[in-house]
């Protein structure tokens, strides 16, 4: 039975150009890598589920790379709570020397459907502006990916949200990712329409596996 493969779905979609004729990722030796956001990036520093560094490594195993999960559950754009004493995420950036920043945002913000919209596209984008303006390397502006939610999946428990309705609000949050990270040349992995193209190709089969433990966070399959 073949599993979606979201590291590797990511790893792809990460590599790719926005603008074909503007934008063209690159992994530098020595570089810093940190991720930030949600729990589909803090779920990666689990026991077994943290295919994405492997593969990082695998592609590049003389560049030395140096990576660093900052993401927390629940985390927002413009919303990371922590404990007092804990640093600004500027300051956190800056003790990891980040080259690379990879933002998984826009899952928990999707909450509050088209509604929040408009709220989200003024946070993601102030954000932006700001971060293209900092040097936490030493290096110079850090490059930044911008990373989608992945899809809801249909478990089956009727005790949980229905993925069609979660889904519909993840599109468009999607979406406005995508435009934005044009907007301001940064780089954009889509890992929600394969993640839905997947899920929905073995709904309803009486085989069918399952990549999340509650419909939006990936179990160990999943994250393979």
């Amino acid at each position: 039975m073949s599993r979606i493969r979201f590291a590797a779905a990511l790893f792809v979609a990460f590599a790719c150009e926005v603008k074909a004729d503007v934008l063209k990722f690159e992994i530098h030796p020595n570089d810093h890598l940190c991720f930030i956001g949600n729990s589909l990036a803090a779920r990666m520093s689990l026991p077994g589920h943290n295919h994405f560094e492997a593969l990082l490594h695998l592609r590049f195993p003389l560049h030395n790379l140096v990576v660093r999960n900052l993401a927390w559950p629940a985390d927002e754009v413009a919303l990371r709570p922590r404990a007092a004493g804990f640093g600004t995420p500027d300051e956190q950036l800056s003790f990891c020397k980040a080259d690379v920043i990879m933002a998984f945002l826009g899952f928990n913000e999707s909450f509050k459907g088209p509604v929040g919209l408009e709220q989200f596209k003024t946070d993601l984008d102030a954000w932006l502006v700001h971060t293209q303006q900092q040097n936490y390397s030493g290096k110079g502006a850090p490059r930044i990916v911008l990373v989608s939610p992945i899809a809801a999946e249909d478990i089956g428990d009727p005790n949980l949200p229905e993925a069609k309705l979660l889904n519909a609000n993840l599109e468009l949050y999607t979406k406005t990712m995508q435009a934005i990270a044009v907007k301001r040349d940064v780089f954009f992995a889509d890992v929600f329409l394969p993640s839905l193209k997947t899920f929905a190709a073995y709904d309803g089969k009486s085989e069918s596996p399952h990549w999340a433990i509650n419909n939006v966070h990936l179990n160990d399959a999943g994250d393979e």
